[in-house]
């Protein structure tokens, strides 16, 4: 099978996901679902349906659907996440019925979960905006959100809302995959943030990759899931950084992190290197666990029980962004260990090839970011649909960024 093949196959199967895990009356889609497909989770997740959205979008054009159910799977969608999904002030909570859009699991109105299903009806109406129903609903999910009820402070965005506790604790006020929030919540036409508030969260954690400085959180998704709809490859902040470049330093530097792990603590770990590499919040044997690396500088250690688990969607995430180790690591893990990690919906969560542990598991946001970044590495297709919208370009312009020279342009970006 060659990369193009097995990109076209991880495709499809992570497409099927969106089909499969919909469901049939209001196609909000499962959180999770088994890796052969037997059971859906009753709680759909509010992310899980803008990676949907943005799934469908681009169906059409690489093969993957036909354009009129494509478009049908849409406006189901999008009609339950305007008329059915509960919501505060606009922001649909975390998780809710898979059935009937109700609330579950006590969780939040959340802000990122809500700038994700946003990102995806975004690209939904760039694609089939010439369709009425479907560019009224995508309006109607943007202009309903008030991004200033939600902000705290010194100028960030709360993580989220819930009845009991009113507005939470936590903020976004630390570098993490609030650049797609924070961006979205300046470039909304109704209610937006005030565009300083790009300059109000703090630019850490600061680590350096072979004398490169990034800014450094450990998971990899929070590199990824921005990157997937903002287009940063040409662009750079107002300070100068290119997030775009930021992103490839932080694969190359867990690559390089998880292969010192290996050789440290080769017993445990030793499997991890180029051909077998990729960390970032994941299931495990032990329950759900938001690691990755590095930490620190020159630290390498399994730091927040890191155990030699793999996470494909960590690799998949960054097929766009650092394409050679990335279908290197994939076309290994696919060949060397076949259906017991690879299955109906393309790659299971995780595994641990010490332990032989396989998660029994896909979860909607990692197969959508294998997806998206498969997508964006074959055409550019979602940041085509995303960039051409006009809230991704005046959040841009708000924000301050601007194009970077050729000169200034990492040969990656190619």
């Amino acid at each position: 099978m060659t990369s193009d093949d097995f990109l076209t196959d991880l495709r499809t199967r992570c497409y099927r996901y969106f089909v499969e895990a919909a469901d049939a009356d209001t196609g909000l889609i499962s959180d999770r679902g088994r890796t052969d497909g037997r059971k859906f989770s009753e709680h759909a997740s509010t992310a899980a349906c803008g990676f949907g959205l943005a799934a469908y979008a681009l169906a059409p054009a690489s093969g993957l659907d036909s354009l009129d159910r494509a478009r049908a799977r849409s406006r189901i969608l999008l009609r339950s996440l305007v008329e059915r999904a509960e919501h505060h002030n606009g922001f649909v909570y975390h998780f809710i019925g898979r059935g009937d859009g109700k609330r579950m699991m006590k969780s939040e109105a959340s802000t990122i979960d809500t700038a994700l299903m946003l990102a995806g009806a975004m690209c939904s109406e760039t694609i089939f905006g010439d369709d009425a129903e479907i560019a009224s609903l995508c309006r109607e999910l943007t202009s309903r959100i008030n991004w200033q009820s939600m902000l705290c402070e010194g100028n960030v965005l709360s993580m989220g809302w819930t009845p009991e506790r009113g507005m939470l604790p936590h903020r976004w006020d630390r570098f993490s995959e609030l650049t797609l929030l924070v961006l979205i919540a300046i470039g909304a036409p109704h209610h937006a943030i005030d565009p300083n508030a790009w300059q109000a969260w703090r630019r850490e954690q600061v680590l350096t990759f072979q004398g490169q400085t990034f800014l450094s959180y450990p998971p990899l998704f929070v590199h990824q899931y921005p990157l997937a709809f903002f287009d940063f490859r040409g662009l750079q902040s107002p300070s100068g950084r290119s997030y775009w470049q930021n992103s490839v330093t932080a694969h190359y530097a867990q690559i390089e992190f998880l292969k010192r792990l290996s050789q440290r603590y080769p017993k445990q770990l030793g499997h991890y290197g180029d051909t077998l590499w990729g960390l970032t919040s994941s299931d495990s044997a032990t329950g759900y666990r938001d690691w990755g690396g590095p930490y620190e500088d020159n630290r390498f250690e399994p730091d927040r029980g890191i155990d030699g688990t793999v996470v494909p969607s960590a690799a998949a995430g960054g097929l766009a962004i650092v394409p050679e180790p990335a279908i290197e690591t994939l076309t290994y893990q696919r060949h060397h260990y076949g259906d017991q990690i690879y299955r109906r919906y393309g790659f299971a969560n995780a595994f641990n090839p010490a332990t032989e542990w396989v998660s029994q598991d896909v979860i909607g946001i990692d197969t959508g970011i294998s997806l998206l970044m498969a997508e964006n590495r074959r055409s550019g297709g979602v940041w085509k649909a995303f960039m051409a919208h006009p809230i991704a370009q005046a959040a841009l312009k708000r924000a301050g960024f601007t194009s970077r020279s050729r000169s200034q342009n990492d040969a990656s970006v190619s």
